[in-house]
């Protein structure tokens, strides 16, 4: 699939004749009514199985791209879920879903790589990383062999470490390369607070950070019901005051809900198809959305060199800022761990361009 390229000149009926890429929009200069050609927004999502065609879903029931593109080595099942997803367009979105190739990259404004193993045979997010490893490495130099105007958007697992090789491999700005990160464990961890207190998930203010896996970081010092601290809500509501055993617990069924749901049905695909459509919302919107994503650690955090999820603000150029939440000693301490544990397996990978992975 091609586009074909904008001139500056181009009139209204050029615009919609050249490329069903572009619209139209007014020149906003002070006395102008010229119209001028831009750009609608478009999502490519790299990988056609579970987690990419329910991204793709999440995203045509959202309405926030106009246009989705599946990319897929095996092209007939891409073509599938493509006409699948068409006949939803009439009870959702007027959404153009489309398979196309490694091309379509250098004209999307967000680029999901979702391909990765199976879930259902490893025991953690950790393990078959080199063969993961060598297979994202594959895509995400063909992605950039067409010089993408986006950001890329990584979900395949073991996020963070991938995340970091993605940075590497790219050659892309490291505020342009994302990782879905533990935007999916803060949705379980806020959801399993608002149950607990009783309240909408909507007035919990609460983050995981560090690694999506084991040794994630549930930060219970700065979290918020109602804008007061957990301990502030229980005694505002004569909560009983087992706080510190049932937040252990808590956390730990946080960490441990994706395995679960992996032992249960083999795959978890709606929950990050969900949260990858949100992070996808707040760059096409420009929104300035404050998210648990991952990405390149800032050198002032003194973590290293490294990936791992903070909270961020996302806009339209991608990671805006890296936010510093306060933490108190025992998860200062558990971050720098989270970080070491990312850092021991990025060492294991080759991350030269011309490697194998």
């Amino acid at each position: 699939m091609t586009v074909a390229a904008t001139e500056p000149g181009l009139t209204q009926g050029d615009a919609r004749t050249v490329s069903p890429y572009f619209s139209v929009t007014h020149d906003h200069t002070p006395g102008s009514t010229r119209e001028l050609p831009s750009r609608v927004p478009r999502v490519a999502v790299v990988g056609a199985g579970f987690v990419g065609s329910t991204t793709a879903y999440a995203l045509l029931l959202s309405g926030t791209a106009s246009e989705i593109v599946l990319i897929d080595r095996n092209k007939r099942r891409a073509e599938g879920h493509a006409h699948d997803l068409r006949d939803a367009e009439v009870f959702s979105h007027s959404t153009r879903v489309v398979v196309g190739d490694f091309g379509d990259c250098c004209t999307s404004d967000v680029i999901i790589l979702t391909a990765g193993l199976g879930q259902g045979s490893r025991k953690s997010r950790l393990e078959g990383l080199k063969e993961t490893a060598a297979m994202i490495k594959g895509l995400v130099l063909d992605v950039a062999r067409y010089n993408p105007r986006g950001i890329l958007l990584i979900a395949s697992n073991p996020v963070d470490v991938l995340t970091y090789a993605a940075w590497k491999w790219s050659g892309l700005p490291a505020s342009r390369v994302i990782g879905s990160g533990t935007s999916l464990d803060t949705s379980r961890f806020r959801r399993r607070l608002a149950e607990k207190y009783g309240v909408s998930s909507d007035n919990v203010h609460a983050y995981i950070i560090g690694e999506h896996g084991d040794s994630q970081v549930p930060v219970i010092s700065s979290a918020r019901v109602a804008g007061m601290p957990l301990q502030g809500f229980c005694r505002e509501l004569a909560l009983p005051a087992d706080e510190e055993n049932s937040l252990d617990k808590i956390a730990t069924e946080t960490r441990a809900a994706g395995l679960e749901i992996i032992t249960a049905k083999g795959a978890t695909y709606f929950g990050i198809g969900a949260a990858l459509a949100r992070i996808v919302s707040a760059i096409l919107r420009n929104e300035h959305a404050v998210l648990a994503v991952s990405s390149l650690v800032p050198e002032s955090l003194g973590l290293g060199e490294v990936s791992l999820s903070l909270p961020s603000i996302i806009n339209r150029d991608g990671v805006a800022r890296v936010l510093s939440i306060p933490l108190d000693q025992a998860e200062k301490q558990a971050l720098h761990q989270s970080a070491d544990v990312v850092k021991q397996h990025i060492a294991t990978l080759d991350l030269t361009v011309g490697g194998k992975g």
